[in-house]
Order: structure tokens, then C-alpha cells, then sequence
């Protein structure tokens, strides 16, 4: 290190100057006590009746020098940058005479600290491809491995390089051929360069590829074993000094992953509990349609639901060569939504008043006690307009998240009034951008969802591309299209995510198969940022029971939607 950065460090030890002055004070007093004690044998006692004999005169005991402070060259300095240097440090560029050392972890080392580093393997958002061995990325990167179906033409990285580099291959760093990360950053190109990126600067542009199978976004991550984890730790030179565990926590770099600081989202498309679905629910049990999906769904922290359809207690039961399209819901369908840890309900839906148009009875204020009852909160629908149009506000980890949403298709009968229940309505789309304005002001994540008029294509259509990209303008960071029966195709616009429809989650359209495939989104918030989101696909079977699509259902089905996608960037 040089004597410029020596002193920009020794500039930020305020809050240390106490405690080393306390330290080196109780090395003074300990030399005290030594040389005092060397006056009286501890194995004879004075002879009262001896005369006394002059005591030779004590050696001067040395004063205890700085303790020395070696911050490894290798790291980057830029993880030392909030890292004070107490008063009566002095750094070192040789870690054999240092009392205190922060290096990468050796395992020939004891250390009495360690903090990581996370890093992510991100790919352009519109990769298919999801998982990579460590095996194949150094095959790749070291020339090894079949460049004719390489899934990229190279990878970017910061610093730094070099440890990076023997993360990948700890044998041979100086053959695996990471480039510097141009200051253009990641294109939207198939096939062309993925990138290394700290954790904490992730953003939603980039699709973060697992290796291995393990990727820091899991809800289950293990540090440990995650091969882009470097671990820095604190160890005591061969001194040993007597130092606080606070002073060492505080030189030792502070983490960039800190899981207590992160939010995971699960959100999803048409709920509706009626027809087909009822009716399998009815006779496999209310929990059957839930069955594959259940794992992910509790994994998150929220877990967003779209249900279009209110509960009723006298709803009949449901017939499955029923074609119509006015629907209730069993109130005992309510345990599908617990069962799945549904958080956050959205009522956007068109067929919320379905049983006051049949029965002239309002069933919105019964189902939402039923969702007060189960724990659950929700948004864009109430007793009155009011209420229907204020946003549910949710901080989590320090993350402040608002939803906000509309019904813009109808029909009249969905809307809520001032008197009456229903979904709130668009309108002309003033009220619900200053609501997205009005969250930003107050550090909130806008999270937009809508009700719109349906199709059957995967393709964005023009009117939506109208109305929806308005919305991310105003500030909101997601926008998705809850109405469609399709999974359809995304783009990111003015800095948000815009998916214009996710398609059915729990809804049977028999005949219709262009249906039967769709997304389940999840979305992770960090630090008060929206840094990734996840797409899994799902595919409808025995008309009731979604479940995740194999690899190769998966592929074909992400390439459908890219493609589809593709066609938006040309208009931005």
C-alpha cells in the first residue's frame, strides 16, 4: 500500500482514537507490573531483621511500538475504503512482521474473522440457457472446452481479475481469459458476453446464471458453497496481540451480501376458482392444484396472488360442463390460497361482482374478511372507490414496496363507486401516475398491475404498449398485465420491468392450449433496490394442477416468448 492511501485511511479512525488509546494503555500498565515484580524473588521472603540492601536499579522496559497493519495487495482497494485505521496503527507492506493481517482465506491460516464477497454470473435477460458447471465455465474460459457451443463468446468482469480468475481455476488462474468489463456494459445480444458482478450491483437487465445449480438468489444460499464466494478473513500475526473482536470486525471488509437486507417477491397471473378448476378442487381436494407448485410459492417472502373471483357462502357446486362466464368461488377455496403463503392479494379482477350480477348479493366485503382472517392484505379493489384505489404499502429487510393496480376492461358491473364495491378503475390513467409519483417521493418501489383487455397472443399489442409504458415513466418498477390467459412477452422500459401478461395460474380454458403455458415471476429486492427477477414456467395438467416445465418444455417456451419480446426493443 502506498503512504497516500496510508493517510486517506488514517483519516477515518475517529471512532477507534478510545479504544487503542485504552489498548496501549493496558500494554503500558502490563510492563509496569513485569518490572515490579522483578524487584521481589516470588520464592523468598524478606527478613524483617536483615538490613536492607539497596535494590539495583530496573532495566527501562521497551516502549511498545504501533501495531502493524497489512491489508493484502490483491484485494481491491476499493473494499478498504470504509475501513479505518485506529490511532497507533501503522500499515505494512509485509505480512511476515505484521501483528494484523486481512487477506483472502488460506486453509493453511486460522483466522479469528471471515467475511465474503459474493459475485454473481449474470447473462443478458433474454438467455435461455440457466445453469453452467464450474467445469464447463473453466473449460470455456480457458480454451478448453467446444467454442462451437460455447453459450457465450466471452465474459466480463471487474476487479478483481486475478482472484476471480483462481476462484474459477484455483490451479492455473493465469490461463482462465476474463475481460474487463467494457463501460458499455451487457448487450441484449444471443449468445454474446455474460459478466461477473459484485451482488450488490445487480440489476433486473441481467439473468443470473446458477452454478452448479446454486445461485446467491436461492433461498437456501450456503456462502460456503457457492463457487464465486471469496473469502476474506482477519487473522493475529505471530505477535499475537491483544486486540478487541470489535477493532477486528471493524478493519475487516465489510460483507456485500447480507441476506437480512434482501426481499424475495413471488407474483403470478389469473387466479379464478371456478368451472373446471372448481370442480377438480371440489372432488381432489382444495389443496390438489397446488401440489407442484408449493415448494416455490412458501419459498418467498411475499407471495402475490391475482384471485378474480369473490367468495360466497351459497356458492353451488361447481359443473364442469359449465361454459358461461359468471363465477363464485367455495369460501372453503380460501385454504389453497393459505396453503400456498399467499401474502398479497390482488383485486383487479372482472369478476369480483359475478354474485351481486346473479344473486344481487355483494360478496366483496365477506371475502375480504376472509383474507383479513387468513393474514392476507390487498389492493386495487374494495368496499368503495376509495379504498379500491389506495396502495398496500409492505416494508420488508428494509425494502418499502407498494402495489398499486386497475381494471381498465371492465365491465361497468367490476368497478367499485363511492357506494360500492369492485376493482378500481383506470380511467383515463391520471390518478393511478400521480399514485406511482406520489409512492417514489416517499422511497417506495412502485408495483403496478393491471386489468386489461384480453387476447390470445404472445405478443405485446399496441394498446398495452400505450398504456403500459406510461406507467413505468411515472416511476414504477414493475408493471405487469394480470388479465392475460397467455404468458406474453416482457421488455424493460424507463428503467422497469414490463410484462404484459404472465398467464393462468389456477384457471382451465379446455381446447384453448395456448393457455396452458405461463409464468410464475420472482422478483428480489435489495438494499432498497429491485436487483433480479426469476421466471419460472409452468404448464397446466388435469386441468387444475399447474406444474414447472421440463428443460426442454422450458427452452422452447422461453424462446417463443424472447423472440415475441425481441419485436418490443425495435420500438423503443
Amino acid at each position: 500500500m502506498t503512504g497516500n492511501y496510508s493517510n486517506h485511511l488514517i483519516t477515518k479512525i475517529v471512532l477507534f482514537i478510545l479504544a487503542c488509546s485504552l489498548l496501549l494503555s493496558a500494554c503500558q500498565n502490563v510492563s509496569s507490573q513485569v518490572s515490579e515484580t522483578e524487584l521481589t524473588s516470588p520464592t523468598s521472603q524478606p527478613d524483617a531483621t536483615a538490613t536492607k540492601q539497596p535494590s539495583p536499579s530496573p532495566s527501562p522496559s521497551p516502549t511498545p511500538g504501533p501495531l502493524r497493519l497489512y491489508l493484502s495487495a490483491s484485494l481491491p482497494e476499493k473494499l478498504f475504503e470504509n475501513t479505518p485505521t485506529p490511532l497507533g496503527m501503522v500499515l505494512t507492506d509485509n505480512p511476515i512482521e505484521a501483528d494484523i493481517i486481512v487477506e483472502v482465506v488460506s486453509a493453511e491460516q486460522t483466522y479469528e474473522l471471515v467475511n465474503y464477497q459474493v459475485y454473481a454470473l449474470v447473462a443478458p435477460f433474454f438467455t435461455v440457457q440457466d445453469d453452467i458447471t464450474l467445469d464447463e465455465l473453466k473449460a470455456q474460459l480457458t480454451g478448453t472446452g467446444d467454442r462451437k457451443n460455447a453459450p457465450f463468446k466471452g465474459v466480463y468482469a471487474k476487479e478483481p481479475l486475478l482472484l476471480l480468475k483462481r476462484l474459477i481455476d484455483p490451479k492455473y488462474p493465469h490461463r482462465v481469459a476474463l475481460q474487463p468489463t467494457p463501460s458499455s456494459g451487457l448487450s441484449d445480444e444471443p449468445n454474446g458476453y455474460w459478466m461477473i458482478v459484485p451482488f450488490d450491483l445487480l440489476q433486473p437487465e441481467f439473468k443470473v446464471i446458477s452454478i452448479d445449480g446454486i445461485s446467491p438468489l436461492d433461498d437456501e444460499f450456503d456462502l460456503s458453497e457457492y463457487a464465486l464466494s471469496l473469502p476474506i478473513g482477519i487473522r493475529l500475526g505471530v505477535s499475537r496481540p491483544e486486540v478487541t473482536p470489535e477493532i477486528l470486525s471493524a478493519l475487516l471488509p465489510e460483507s456485500n451480501f447480507h441476506p437480512e437486507q434482501l426481499t424475495s417477491l413471488i407474483m403470478t397471473g389469473v387466479t379464478a376458482m371456478a368451472r373446471d378448476t372448481a370442480f377438480v378442487m371440489s372432488t381432489e381436494g382444495v389443496l390438489y392444484p397446488g401440489t407442484n407448485i408449493r415448494k416455490v410459492m412458501r419459498g418467498a417472502d411475499l407471495t402475490h396472488i391475482s384471485n378474480e373471483v369473490s367468495f360466497f357462502e351459497d356458492c353451488p357446486f361447481p359443473d364442469p360442463d359449465y361454459d358461461g362466464f359468471i363465477f363464485c368461488s367455495d369460501p372453503e377455496y380460501i385454504d389453497l390460497l393459505k396453503e400456498l403463503g399467499t401474502d398479497i392479494v390482488e383485486l383487479t379482477g372482472n369478476h369480483n361482482n359475478d354474485v351481486r350480477a346473479i344473486y344481487k348479493i355483494d360478496s366483496v366485503p365477506y371475502s375480504l374478511n376472509l383474507y383479513r382472517e387468513n393474514g392476507m392484505q390487498w389492493y386495487a379493489g374494495g368496499t368503495d372507490l376509495k379504498s379500491a384505489k389506495a396502495p398496500l404499502k409492505i416494508e420488508h429487510n428494509g425494502n418499502k414496496l407498494a402495489f398499486v393496480g386497475c381494471n381498465s376492461y371492465g365491465p361497468l358491473m367490476a368497478w367499485a363507486t363511492d357506494e360500492s364495491s369492485g376493482s378500481a378503475p383506470c380511467e383515463d390513467w391520471g390518478w393511478i401516475k400521480q399514485t406511482i409519483v406520489d409512492l417514489k417521493k416517499e422511497g417506495y418501489l412502485p408495483i403496478v398491475t393491471l386489468q386489461f383487455q384480453e387476447d390470445y397472443l404472445q405478443t405485446a399489442t399496441s394498446l398495452q404498449i400505450r398504456d403500459f409504458r406510461p406507467l413505468a415513466e411515472a416511476g414504477a418498477v414493475i408493471v405487469n398485465g394480470s388479465q392475460s390467459h397467455v404468458g406474453k412477452a416482457l421488455e424493460f422500459y424507463s428503467g422497469a420491468l414490463i410484462h404484459y401478461g404472465l398467464g393462468n395460474l389456477f384457471f382451465d380454458q379446455p381446447g384453448f392450449y395456448i393457455t396452458y403455458d405461463g409464468f410464475i415471476q420472482k422478483h428480489f429486492f435489495y438494499q432498497g433496490r429491485h436487483i433480479s427477477t426469476q421466471l419460472f414456467t409452468i404448464t397446466l395438467e388435469n386441468t387444475a394442477k399447474p406444474r414447472f416445465m421440463t428443460p426442454d418444455e422450458r427452452a422452447e417456451f422461453l424462446q417463443i416468448v424472447f423472440d415475441a419480446s425481441a419485436e418490443l426493443r425495435s420500438t423503443q
